[in-house]
């Protein structure tokens, strides 16, 4: 098995086992979409335009507690792999209204 040594530099943390207030969860979100400023989504024949506010306010209100925590941990691995966060974005918002029907 290889090691990575460039990847081991960066470690993400798992905040999965730890109690965090509303508040401390939604900072840790702000902090890793600090890459975001707006976010263009092409959903059902319209173009929806949100801003990094919006994003965390509609994760935080419509998905549970602990898969927003899932989704902060999988944003985190996808910055440390130096990939573009928009997509994987894209894909939880546009699935969210379809788990709320």
């Amino acid at each position: 098995m290889l090691y990575d040594f460039k990847m081991s530099k960066k470690h993400v943390f798992d905040y999965g086992d730890i109690r965090l207030s509303r508040n401390q969860i939604k900072h840790i979100f702000y902090q890793n979409l600090q890459s975001i400023q707006r976010l263009t989504i092409n959903f059902e024949n319209e173009t929806i335009f949100l801003t990094k506010d919006e994003i965390i306010e509609i994760i935080m209100t419509k998905v549970q507690r602990r898969e927003v925590i899932k989704i902060i941990h999988m944003i985190s691995l996808i910055k440390n792999r130096q990939s573009d966060v928009s997509g994987y974005l894209k894909y939880i918002l546009i699935g969210i209204p379809a788990t709320n029907e």
